[in-house]
């Protein structure tokens, strides 16, 4: 009967055990969604990553630990990028069901890092507890630089949960916003290995929880102690330029001609409403954001349009398409006063908007929302005056921070990013859209404008602050004060992802330590039996 009784009891517990590492996968999911826009509860994303960190360390069998973190990537990413059904079905007039279905396969793809990053955790933490969680940060660090890196869609890494907290966030200007991910998971780690060894080796669970703790504090401590440059005075008026930002809230996709005519008309009033309130200001720069009104720049005579602005003695900085090949280019075009132009061609881009991933190898042919537009072959910057060179990055572009590194190495001061996240509807894709641009600005030192179709347009200080917002579906013009960065770089810029490389030479190495330990346990045995022992 005892023994009825036990088995009994023993089934719920044993059914308990397999299930929670999956329930816990999926809460850690939903935990981090809710630390990203719309609902901003930054502190979950340490709980979340704690909660998967516990899913993952408790799977007995490696390729139960990466799935767990396959389902946790997919959901989580899913669940913070649902929004991206807006566009397919109000502008690519697919039914609404589909389109889930379509983010949902896109989440799964992308998911494949933290199933990689599970698999390591795993492998690396298994019956060898202590030296193997060090690693666990680094982990992270080289799924996310994969994912933003070989994937080319680093969209909302963990870092962007804490993008509005300088104390933490001013950290990536050391080592990007990989590091500040990493140092993220790293307190995280320390909790969940505190709790496992609580029990029974107290002392050793709260050395971990302090080394945690340190990773945690120490580069945020070394950022905000002076490591990094100060964000930027505009008490100097001589030297600031004014920025008009122009948000025109121009149509996305419509027949009906004389809307994109009255938007035009519109962000030309706009911009010179702006031009007449900074008319005390030396340096004036217009600049009018990505959209469905930008210059054809292969007609003739396109820039006449922009007479009435360069004529006041204004640089404007327009978007723009060029017809490369059979396709077209997306660019950035800046006009001088003195007749002068330079261009940047689009480097990146935009998955499903601008070109389809392996298009070439799909059995149908699918369409883009916007344009099949061709990449740029090289980085430039525009320059305009001595002090003042502009690094202009295009909507997606945001999130790649070596490109960002690229426009300041080649002597950047102001960073621009020309966007159109109407495409997206009144969702949260803006909001998250503005935290990239928080890196960008931090990592490269550089303030950061960013000007948008419908919203949200934002002056970002050298120091990741976001300074002042125009607000979504409100057409407006704001005159910004932007001070060009000093000469000085910041670490990041000088020595770009080392923090990266050197967390995949960690994994590589206990990786290859791992093996050689499982080599030598069996060589040793083989030995012994052939020795008869």
């Amino acid at each position: 009967m005892a023994s009825a009784a036990k088995a009994k009891t023993g089934r719920p517990v044993a059914w308990w055990a397999g299930v929670s590492p999956w329930l816990a996968a999926v809460g850690s999911a939903g935990l981090l969604t809710l630390a990203f826009p719309p609902f901003g509860f930054w502190p979950l994303a340490f709980v979340a990553l704690a909660l998967l960190l516990w899913a993952v360390t408790s799977a007995e069998r490696l390729v139960t630990a990466g799935l767990l973190g396959w389902l946790f990537g997919a959901l989580f990413y899913y669940g913070s990028s649902w929004w991206a059904t807006h566009s397919l079905i109000v502008y690519g007039g697919i039914a609404t069901p589909v389109a889930h279905v379509l983010i949902g396969v896109a989440a799964v793809l992308v998911a494949i890092p933290t199933a990689l990053f599970a698999l390591g955790v795993h492998l690396t933490t298994l019956r060898e507890p202590s030296p193997g969680w060090w690693c666990i940060p680094a982990w992270w660090c080289v799924c996310e630089w994969l994912r933003g890196e070989v994937f080319a869609f680093g969209w909302n890494p963990l870092a962007n949960a804490v993008a509005l907290e300088p104390w933490l966030a001013r950290a990536a200007g050391l080592g990007g916003h990989y590091l500040v991910g990493a140092m993220v998971t790293a307190f995280a780690a320390s909790v969940v290995y505190a709790l496992r060894q609580w029990a029974h080796r107290p002392a050793h669970a709260l050395r971990g929880l302090a080394a945690g703790t340190l990773a945690l504090l120490l580069p945020s401590l070394a950022a905000l102690t002076g490591a990094l440059q100060p964000p930027e005075d505009v008490s100097d008026r001589e030297a600031a330029v004014a920025v008009i930002a122009v948000q025109p809230c121009a149509p996305m996709l419509t027949k009906v001609m004389s809307a994109y005519e009255q938007a035009e008309a519109r962000q030309m009033q706009l911009a010179v409403e702006g031009l007449r309130a900074a008319s005390d200001r030396a340096r004036r720069m217009v600049i009018f954001p990505e959209s469905q009104i930008a210059l054809d720049a292969d007609r003739p005579g396109a820039e006449q349009s922009l007479r009435p602005l360069l004529a006041q003695g204004a640089w404007v900085l327009t978007n723009a398409t060029r017809r490369v090949g059979d396709g077209f280019a997306n660019t950035a075009l800046l006009y001088g006063p003195d007749g002068s132009t330079a261009e940047y061609q689009k480097v990146h881009l935009m998955p499903f908007g601008e070109y389809v991933p392996l298009g070439r190898y799909l059995p149908v042919e699918l369409p883009t929302l916007a344009v099949e537009a061709r990449p740029g072959k090289r980085i430039v910057t525009l320059p305009v005056t001595d002090d003042l060179r502009l690094g202009v990055g295009i909507c997606f572009e945001s999130a790649f921070p070596s490109l960002h590194r690229a426009f300041r190495q080649q002597g950047a001061t102001v960073l621009v990013n020309l966007a159109n996240d109407g495409w997206f509807g009144r969702t949260p894709g803006s909001e998250q859209h503005l935290r990239h641009l928080v890196y960008r600005a931090i990592e490269t030192g550089c303030p950061v404008v960013r000007v948008t179709n419908d919203g949200i347009s934002a002056l970002i200080d050298a120091g990741g602050q976001v300074r002042d917002v125009i607000p979504q579906g409100q057409p407006d013009v704001r005159v910004w004060p932007v001070l060009p960065a000093a000469s000085g770089m910041t670490p990041y810029v000088i020595v770009g992802d080392l923090f990266a490389w050197s967390c995949l030479a960690a994994v590589v190495g206990r990786l290859l330590w791992r093996l050689w330990t499982r080599i030598r346990f069996y060589t040793e045995a083989i030995t012994d039996l052939v020795a008869g022992e």
